[in-house]
């Protein structure tokens, strides 16, 4: 069984970004599935999600994905396979080649191509625990020293299987997505100020793709209704959340 797993913590992100994800998931994947939902506040998210309360273990934001790889998770099996996926990302295409690319541990390209980016992980279930148990027992001194949990399993972990960009591109990086000239800060202040500096012209969405992840700003939502400080216009990120 696949089971679909997200993070909700805080309130960076409503429970409309959840829903939508299931929405996305339900449309994209033909594979029996089961979706859950990591999260403190589970008010408002759609009945189809199987919600798992965060445990206490003094752990914050993105720290907690690292529950993924936690023997046990969940009760799931060996023979069970986690896809797990950030909250602010767009699905465009099915998500089967996505899961069955391979039984080893996969994962999204960073902003460069042998980075990890955490936005998208697949793997078989309890076979990658001393990712957590490492973590667990140490975890002030790592949430300390490394920016994010991608980080740290880059770390504990350097075999994993980089997505390729046929099935999960960035928005950033892979899509002509922003200005060429974008003058920095400077640039930044004058574009707030007059609109009409804007970047003009649209991002087309890649045909080939499964996944367009969305690391640091813009969020999917800062796009999808026009543009976005150096970032075009991308209106089919509308088209596919609503």
């Amino acid at each position: 069984m696949i089971h679909v797993i997200c993070l909700k913590w805080g309130d960076k992100y409503g429970v409309e970004y959840v829903n939508r994800l299931y929405a996305m998931v339900e449309k994209n994947l033909s594979i029996p599935f089961v979706f859950h939902c990591l999260t403190d506040s589970s008010q408002g998210i759609r009945s189809e999600v199987m919600i798992e309360n965060l445990p206490d273990e003094g752990l914050h934001t993105w720290w907690y994905k690292l529950l993924i790889f936690k023997k046990g998770f969940l009760g799931l099996s060996n023979q069970d396979k986690i896809l797990f996926l950030d909250l602010d990302i767009v699905i465009l295409n099915s998500l089967d080649s996505l899961v069955s690319y391979s039984d080893d541990f996969c994962i999204s390209a960073d902003t460069t191509a042998d980075n990890y980016n955490s936005s998208v992980m697949c793997f078989v279930a309890n076979q990658y625990s001393y990712i957590w148990e490492s973590f667990i027992a140490q975890k002030n001194h790592i949430m300390n020293s490394y920016h994010g949990d991608q980080d740290w399993i880059e770390h504990i972990y350097q075999r994993a299987i980089i997505y390729p960009k046929t099935l999960v591109k960035s928005f950033k990086i892979d899509l002509d997505s922003k200005t060429p000239y974008s003058f920095g800060s400077l640039g930044r202040f004058f574009r707030k100020k007059l609109p009409f500096l804007l970047p003009k012209g649209q991002v087309e969405a890649p045909k080939d793709a499964s996944i367009v992840l969305f690391h640091g700003k813009p969020d999917p939502i800062d796009v999808m209704n026009g543009p976005y400080d150096k970032y075009k216009y991308a209106p089919w990120v509308k088209d596919t959340w609503l």
